[in-house]
C-alpha cells in the first residue's frame, strides 16, 4: 500500500507534471507538509472544479501533512478574469460573506 501524499496524487491523476519528483516525493516521506488551497467564494455553492481540489486536500491530510484552506473576500468580490471578454458584476462584502458561509457548511 502506498503511503507516500506523492506518489497517491499521482495515483490518482493529481499531478500532470512536475520538476524535482525525486524530492517532492522525499519531502512528503520525511516532513509533515503545510499547503494551501484558495478559493474565490463567487457563488453559493461549490462546484465539480471544488470537489477534485477538496479530494487532492484530503488525500494529504489523510497522509499526515496540515490543509490550510483560504476563501477569498477581495477576489471573491471581483471574480477570476481570465479567458473572460465582458465584466463581472461586482459582489458586495456581505454577498461574498454569505458565498462563504456556504462553502464552510459544504465543506
Amino acid at each position: 500500500m502506498q503511503t507516500n501524499a506523492f506518489d497517491i496524487l499521482n495515483e490518482r491523476g493529481f499531478i500532470a507534471q512536475c520538476t524535482h519528483e525525486d524530492e517532492m516525493r522525499e519531502l512528503f516521506e520525511k516532513e509533515r507538509v503545510t499547503f494551501y488551497i484558495g478559493f474565490d467564494p463567487t457563488a453559493d455553492s461549490l462546484t465539480a472544479g471544488h470537489f477534485l481540489t477538496l479530494m487532492a486536500l484530503a488525500h494529504l491530510q489523510r497522509a499526515g501533512h496540515r490543509p490550510i484552506t483560504l476563501m477569498g473576500t477581495g477576489t471573491g468580490m471581483i471574480g477570476d478574469p481570465s479567458d473572460r471578454s465582458d465584466m463581472r458584476k461586482v459582489m458586495t462584502k456581505d454577498v461574498v460573506a454569505h458565498h462563504i458561509a456556504c462553502f464552510k457548511k459544504q465543506f
